[in-house]
């Protein structure tokens, strides 16, 4: 397995050091599981997990959360040799996945995932806090753009809300909406408090785009600058990827990305033996992908 590692030069105290960083993503809409491969998949869950999973009303919502629970399990299976089922996940109050009795090898860990659109993505992080928000930059059906951000205005500055309607089309504007929104989810996915912290506390400066990318945008709180925050945005198949990384470097942490590495199921550690309950998968089967 080609497993992605990505490598950030950061200097701190005049000292480079090496932040490594795993960053993974699986599109759902491609996967359409068969029998064999949704029981291993759910073998490799905990019995709650798999409960969660069940709940989901339409196919699309389970096939998400299925696939960022086996991103981090596989993760954690290729850092320490264990098998991908071997680890207990637990949630804190803000939804934030927790690993119980880690093994030394992923003690220091700290890793996110987030699912939208046609995408599940995963980020760890052994040196630095770290959180992760996806979106497809998409307006739902039957909804006129000014009509949702009418929904939204609480949720930005204003100097947020005047760089989101900067651009002239709305395609644009939505663009902006979505930088935004994921920045300042990634942001309170890795403090983890969820959308308790006032998200107009936060104030983003969004950077230029190069090409697909920006690693310049920049955060202050409640007005104060924050240099200890780096964020990563990467637009990839019309989705929208923000990278919230925490860590103590001072003002002249610089970034260098390779950006994201798309898995597919045969990529992914899971067990190896299905779960035997074959209803677990006709109950998944016979829901729809999406509302009509």
């Amino acid at each position: 397995k080609q497993w992605y590692q990505r490598r950030v030069a950061i200097t701190a105290g005049g000292f480079p050091f090496l932040l490594h960083m795993i960053r993974h993503a699986f599109k759902t809409s491609a996967w359409i599981p068969s029998e064999v491969e949704w029981l291993r998949a759910a073998n490799t869950l905990s019995e709650i997990e798999r409960t969660r999973i069940s709940k989901f009303m339409f196919n699309r919502g389970a096939k998400q959360s299925m696939a960022g629970r086996l991103l981090m399990r596989s993760c954690f299976s290729t850092l320490t040799g264990a098998p991908p089922q071997s680890f207990a996940l637990c949630r804190d109050d803000s939804g934030k996945p927790h690993l119980l009795a880690p093994p030394p090898a992923v003690e220091q860990l700290s890793f996110n995932v987030s699912h939208a659109g046609e995408y599940a993505v995963f980020v760890a992080s052994s040196l630095a806090q770290v959180g992760v928000d996806v979106m497809k930059v998409e307006l739902r059906r039957n909804t006129a753009l000014q009509d949702f951000f009418s929904h939204m205005t609480r949720q930005f500055t204003s100097k947020e809300w005047e760089a989101i309607q900067r651009p002239a089309t709305d395609h644009g504007k939505l663009f902006n909406f979505y930088r935004h929104w994921c920045l300042k989810e990634s942001f309170v996915k890795t403090i983890g408090t969820g959308l308790k912290f006032g998200l107009k506390r936060i104030q983003f400066n969004i950077g230029p785009m190069d090409g697909n990318e920006c690693f310049s945008t920049t955060v202050s709180i409640d007005g104060m600058a924050c240099g200890e925050w780096r964020f990563e945005e990467i637009l990839h198949d019309h989705h929208i990827i923000a990278t919230a990384i925490r860590a103590n470097l001072g003002e002249k942490g610089q970034c260098a990305s390779q950006g994201i590495e798309v898995l597919t199921f045969q990529d992914l550690s899971v067990s190896k033996t299905e779960l035997q309950d074959s209803r677990y998968f006709s109950v998944f089967n016979a829901k729809q992908e999406f509302p009509c």
